[in-house]
């Protein structure tokens, strides 16, 4: 295997670190769990199973986070009253206000994460991360 392409996926790798460590420090809520909050937000209330999908999360790693907003009161879950075998998750309150309260920090990180790039390199590096997923996806298919 070429070094620069092992280099290539490390680097990968590091960079998703460091995204996930300066999100939370910046917005005060882990990526995952302020992912799964903005998604309900826009969505409404979803089953689990769905959420998972639409994530594309592993939906044992979604039940673990699950249980953190639950616990912190930012959603609420409950058996579908047609499939029990289905949970149904909502949005509290507080969580719309948490979202709303921390917006303003999650498009600051952005811009601070996309400073002194210009669009011509965002195209590249999207182009780029999108046939990377396409790849990776079509391995575990």
């Amino acid at each position: 295997m070429s070094e620069s392409k092992h280099s290539l996926l490390q680097q990968i790798g590091r960079t998703g670190r460091a995204m996930y460590a300066a999100f939370e420090a910046e917005v005060g809520q882990p990526l995952p769990r302020w992912r799964i909050l903005q998604h309900l937000s826009v969505q409404g209330e979803l089953s689990q199973k769905q959420l998972a999908q639409d994530l594309q999360m592993d939906p044992g790693a979604l039940t673990r986070q699950m249980k953190v907003l639950e616990r912190d009161g930012l959603v609420s879950r409950l058996s579908d009253e047609r499939d029990n075998r289905l949970t149904r998750v909502t949005l509290t309150p507080a969580a719309r206000t948490l979202l709303r309260d921390s917006m303003a920090q999650r498009d600051g990180f952005i811009d601070k994460a996309l400073d002194g790039l210009p669009p011509e390199q965002l195209e590249s590096a999207r182009q780029v991360l999108r046939q990377l997923e396409e790849n990776f996806r079509a391995m575990v298919k």
